[in-house]
């Protein structure tokens, strides 16, 4: 399963406001619920700053994943933001971090959420794509720009 396939345009954010870790986990949340219509009462939020304490998602390279599974979600919805400033996320190579990925997913997701941050990350490594996606001036150029890239990335 491809980003692409969990995320609309409504779950794109260009211009992140946040300056901090817990505000930019919590703006991408708002993101997500009004975008996929959940209605979550903060348990999404709850369960990625949850996850978030025990392991920064901050994988470097200016990227974030930051995700947790919660019972408000009946199928996997992603939420993509860029911050042009950086957030500190306390990423594994200190670097501030300025694209975002977040992640929500059912609580019996099993081994699709791995599959599905593992394929993130194939593609996220590429500097050329990170480029792309952070200059992107819109949330359609995002989405065309995130596809393109999985098509040369992640295999049929």
């Amino acid at each position: 399963m491809r980003l692409s396939e969990l995320l609309n345009t409504q779950a794109i954010a260009i211009r992140l406001r946040a300056r901090t870790k817990r505000e930019l986990i919590a703006e991408l949340v708002d993101l997500l619920e009004n975008a996929h219509d959940i209605h979550s009462q903060g348990e999404i939020l709850m369960r990625v700053l949850h996850r978030e304490e025990g392991q920064t998602t901050g994988i470097g390279n200016g990227v974030a994943i930051p995700h947790g599974k919660a019972r408000a979600v009946n199928r996997m919805v992603a939420a993509c933001g860029v911050s042009p400033e950086g957030v500190d996320f306390q990423s594994v190579d200190a670097e501030p971090a300025t694209l975002f990925v977040l992640l929500a997913a059912p609580e019996s997701v099993g081994s699709l959420q791995v599959k599905v941050l593992a394929n993130i990350s194939r593609v996220l490594k590429e500097e050329g794509v990170r480029q792309s996606l952070r200059e992107a001036a819109s949330p359609d150029e995002f989405l065309a720009a995130l596809r393109a890239a999985e098509a040369v990335h992640i295999p049929s």
